[in-house]
């Protein structure tokens, strides 16, 4: 009986997806931004508009723009590297009251109003544009990835 034999040559690509560092760290940081123009701009991360204060708070404060006194809580927001390919967006807790704490009131549990109740004044969140512009930064890398990815050529023979 007559032997047979043959050999096979495949080439893998094996693209990089380990860390997702820098474009996860572009991401937060836009969002990051996009918080504080939210608060420049008294806008909700939808677009809709802050309830206005009240004719009260803005004597007290005299100017009009909610979440912006001393500029300490708008200062601390800040994007940061939790772990590999985990980032944050928060406000850093500093300032007496804590700053975290007065953004999580205004965010979620919102201020007390005699005549709308409690005003929340959410500044943090991802708005649908920025969402679409995170899934494109992420397409055009994990796509840089695959193009730079190693060559592995493996023979096989029989």
């Amino acid at each position: 009986m007559g032997e047979f034999n043959f050999s096979i040559t495949m080439d893998l690509s094996i693209p990089d997806f380990m860390d997702a560092t820098i474009p996860l760290q572009d991401i937060s940081n836009a969002i990051a931004a996009d918080a504080k123009k939210n608060i420049r701009t008294q806008r909700s991360p939808d677009g809709s508009r802050f309830m206005p204060l009240s004719r009260r708070t803005i004597n007290r404060k005299g100017f009009s723009m909610a979440l912006l006194d001393k500029g300490i809580m708008f200062n601390a927001i800040r994007s940061y590297k939790v772990r590999k390919n985990v980032m944050a967006v928060s406000v850093m807790p500093r300032g007496k009251p804590r700053r975290d704490l007065l953004a999580l009131i205004h965010q979620e549990i919102g201020v007390p109003s005699k005549e709308h109740g409690r005003v929340a004044r959410p500044f943090l969140g991802v708005s649908k544009k920025r969402e679409q512009w995170a899934v494109r930064r992420m397409e055009r890398w994990i796509n840089a990835r695959i193009q730079k990815a190693a060559h592995k050529y493996i023979n096989v023979k029989f």
